[in-house]
């Protein structure tokens, strides 16, 4: 007890060392504060993101009756995807789907390369760099379906492009038969190329953009050729672009349904045909299987990515 101008006064820290407040707590545990930081988008993140992803994996597991879950694991449902002891039509589906992903995000990178180039590196600076790159959005502004569908006139026999063909035929003496284009693989193609190659063009736009003007001056003034400069200066600064535009597509056109129904037809289809088909006649399990491969193979790609280039790529963009 102190004493001042004789009225008594209690020490409130008797030891000589101040209380500490709340907050110099938590900065003593830094790592305490920041997990209370990130409580609350973290627990909405395994709310609605981590929880369905792995219901639906566990619904693979599970057998289905009267269109109801049953608690009893079973593989049934992987034996029917994989042709075990059955036909192989839903592996050749599989495989068709794998390719025409793989072939689909190749195209799409080597043209989505080329625009970002174009707009990002020649055009910077520019006024127009911007409204250009914008015309790649405007079909987002319309129906997917009603994009689809519009691919139905120009992909018919006597569509625009068989009828620019045929006129080119008939100036060059040439014979011409109308080509079959609409419902075909290339129909395919074609359809899912004006869907996703947006999200192959925007990733590897914002990495170019981010491109130094003086790396690319200081590779001329070495002598570097254009062609010299993209390959070993360009490419190597916005990989981290191009392989998230790469995992967009692949994962896209894995899980894309619409434009195989209407532009690829019965011959055409992919899986995630078969997993709308297996969710309209109540199989829950082979859907949920269908869903837990084409997870499956996202995970290797960003696992693949995480071992060989590392998620903090992801920052560079």
């Amino acid at each position: 007890m102190e004493r001042g101008h004789g009225v008594g006064v209690l020490d409130p820290h008797p030891g000589g060392s101040p209380i500490p407040t709340p907050a110099e707590r938590f900065a003593e545990h830094p790592r305490l504060l920041h997990l209370l930081q990130i409580a609350p988008t973290l627990a909405f993140v395994v709310a609605f993101v981590f929880i369905p992803v792995a219901s639906i994996f566990v619904w693979s597991f599970l057998r289905v009756e009267n269109a109801r879950f049953v608690p009893e694991f079973t593989l049934q449902a992987y034996y029917v995807l994989f042709g075990v002891g059955e036909s192989a039509y839903l592996v050749d589906i599989l495989v068709r789907t794998l390719r025409v992903a793989v072939t689909q995000t190749l195209i799409a990178l080597v043209l989505g390369f080329a625009v970002a180039y174009f707009v990002g590196i020649k055009m910077r600076g520019s006024r127009y760099a911007l409204p250009l790159l914008l015309l790649f959005a405007i079909p987002f502004l319309t129906s997917y379906l009603l994009r689809t569908l519009s691919w139905w006139l120009p992909l018919q026999e006597r569509g625009v492009i068989n009828v620019i063909l045929g006129n080119l035929a008939a100036l060059l003496g040439l014979p011409f038969e109308p080509l079959k284009l609409l419902f075909t693989e290339f129909a395919v193609h074609v359809g899912l190329l004006s869907t996703y190659l947006p999200f192959m063009i925007f990733p590897i736009y914002l990495a170019m953009s981010r491109v130094d003007e003086t790396v690319l001056q200081a590779s001329a003034d070495l002598g570097g050729r254009p062609r010299h400069t993209v390959l070993r200066v360009v490419i190597p600064l916005v990989l981290p672009g191009m392989l998230i535009g790469s995992v967009f597509v692949f994962v896209g056109v894995m899980g894309d349904s619409v434009v195989p129904l209407f532009l690829g037809g019965p011959g055409n289809s992919l899986i995630a045909q078969l997993m709308d088909q297996a969710v309209s006649g109540q199989r829950w399990s082979l859907a949920a299987a269908i869903a837990s491969v084409i997870l499956a193979i996202a995970l290797v790609l960003i696992i693949a990515w995480e071992r060989f280039f590392g998620l903090r790529r992801i920052g560079e963009i």
